[in-house]
């Protein structure tokens, strides 16, 4: 038993000195506390990420003010080029996807101020050769809204050609057109289709647009002839930009009378429509010479 009671502090002993040996093992343990900088480094980097990614939002600033006319939600409208032909048909538009314009997005006042009597050329067009202007209708609505499902029964569509310093960029003025004179309106085929060559256009046309209160604007579209005739005629690099009012101007339809009534070509609503609109209809076809009928579908 005494060797028991020998045995028993030997053997304190040796726990004793095994638990103080044990004693510089936690500094191992300590070595995770050493991570916390390397974790708060690792936190930081994300908080420089948000300054990184918020850089592209200026990228979208820098393109034009307007969208392109690609209101007919062509797929490859949004791809297509700033200038240039294109496959694409980019106008008409929706109008009320288009940008509204601004207050300086009208027809020039001066231009119109220096217009003289205008005469009608080979495709029935009022041209004002002293300011180098062409004014022409159609025979229905191409411009429409989303929620426009069919054309409007005597409501045509006026377009005005402006120069650019861009010859491939010209500005064109539209609006919706009703005539004043209720007798008009209602289109004929010999008068939809008549062109009076060398017949006189009164300037007053131009002056209507003044009349229009807002508009609504798109750049670099497309002639509004059916895409497949423009890459046909090889017109579609011709990128007009487009500034159309959004109320139908109301006004004398003898000033459109010896035009000749343009087909209207509205995609959203199947593309070239019969006519529902013509200033000179009451004419019939007396005034049309036979010579010089204009072929249906006839566009810009």
């Amino acid at each position: 038993m005494r060797t028991l009671h020998l045995i028993t502090p030997f053997t304190l002993g040796l726990l004793f000195t095994a638990a103080c040996g044990k004693g510089p093992e936690p500094a191992p343990a300590a070595a995770p506390t050493s991570k916390p900088p390397i974790a708060a480094a690792t936190t930081s980097t994300p908080t420089a990420a948000p300054a990184v990614s918020a850089s592209p939002p200026p990228a979208p600033a820098a393109a034009s003010e307007y969208p392109m006319c690609g209101g007919q939600r062509v797929a490859q409208a949004a791809a297509a080029p700033r200038a240039g032909a294109v496959s694409a048909q980019l106008a008409p538009a929706f109008l009320d996807e288009m940008t509204s314009c601004k207050a300086t997005d009208v027809a020039p006042k001066d231009v119109i101020a220096r217009a003289g009597e205008g005469s009608i050329d080979a495709k029935g067009d009022c041209v004002f050769a002293s300011v180098g202007v062409s004014c022409h209708y159609h025979s229905g609505s191409e411009f429409v809204t989303t929620s426009t499902k069919a054309q409007t029964p005597r409501q045509g569509e006026l377009h005005c050609i402006f120069p650019s310093s861009d010859p491939k960029s010209p500005h064109v003025f539209g609006a919706h057109v009703t005539c004043s004179d209720p007798a008009r309106g209602t289109p004929t085929e010999p008068s939809t289709h008549a062109v009076h060559a060398g017949a006189s256009c009164n300037a007053a046309l131009l002056e209507q647009l003044q009349h229009c209160t807002s508009s609504r604007c798109c750049d670099d579209g497309t002639l509004t002839n059916p895409i497949s005739d423009l890459v046909r005629d090889g017109k579609n690099d011709v990128r007009p930009d487009f500034t159309i009012c959004e109320q139908p101007l109301t006004f004398d339809c003898s000033l459109l009378e010896n035009l000749s009534a343009h087909a209207a070509n509205s995609p959203a609503l199947g593309g070239v429509a019969k006519p529902v609109f013509a200033a000179g209809a009451h004419h019939g076809a007396e005034k049309a010479p036979a010579k010089h009928a204009k072929a249906p579908g006839a566009g810009h």
